[in-house]
């Protein structure tokens, strides 16, 4: 019988990787830096766009964001 290994500890990324979904159609990429900005310093913006079909180039309504570290409050 095989005994696994597996950490229940969490993901480091999920600490500091925020999923933003539900977006209107006209939230673009400087709209969720400035809101955003004001919990943490931005390392990575992930805004996705529709790469092929008839909506080709518009957003795709949900994007990641990436912060450099995560903040403690206390």
């Amino acid at each position: 019988m095989a005994s696994s290994s597996h950490s229940s500890s969490a993901d480091p990324l999920s600490e500091t990787r925020l999923y933003i979904g539900n977006l209107h159609p006209a939230v673009d990429e400087y709209t969720l830096v400035q809101t955003f900005s004001r919990y943490g310093k931005i390392a990575k913006l992930d805004f996705l766009f529709h790469k092929a079909g008839p909506q080709r180039g518009q957003p795709r309504g949900y994007a990641f964001l990436e912060y450099s570290k995560k903040e403690v409050s206390g």
